[in-house]
């Protein structure tokens, strides 16, 4: 009985502190300027930069997640460590999404080391398109219906 109520306590203090590091690295990635993501881009917090690219009526949701790298097979899964993203989820009145992912560590180490692009995509349809550099999304938007 001890020992379940030793490993429940751990597994409720694991699953506390990590919506605190969720949280923590979704703060952090919405307020890493764009800059820093690609060379060129402008010195703007990424939340602000993507509101702008968006435009009126877009809404943005922000997820962590593995960055898609799970496989889903247990035996190939088991002892990694997966990369950790923060996701932005834009949604657009239109119906259409683009998402931006950042790595910003992995889930084993933490929040860790430089944050660097993961990933830019365009959804129409349901259908995903990745888009090449950051700094063609707000053009994308404006053209791919």
């Amino acid at each position: 009985m001890r020992l379940f109520v030793g490993v429940f306590g751990i597994s409720l203090l694991v699953t506390a502190q990590q919506p605190a590091r969720d949280q923590r690295a979704i703060e952090l990635a919405r307020q890493i300027p764009v800059s820093m993501l690609e060379a060129g881009l402008p010195n703007q917090p990424l939340v602000q930069w993507l509101a702008e690219a968006a435009g009126a009526g877009a809404k943005i949701d922000w997820e962590v997640n593995d960055c898609g790298e799970q496989t889903g097979n247990p035996d190939l899964d088991r002892g990694r460590d997966f990369p950790l993203c923060v996701e932005s989820v834009v949604k657009l009145a239109d119906g259409r999404t683009a998402s931006v992912s950042v790595a910003m560590g992995t889930f084993q180490k933490g929040i860790s080391g430089v944050p660097s692009l993961w990933s830019v995509a365009i959804g129409i349809d349901g259908h995903f398109f990745g888009v090449p550099k950051l700094r063609d999304l707000p053009e994308t938007l404006r053209t791919v219906r």
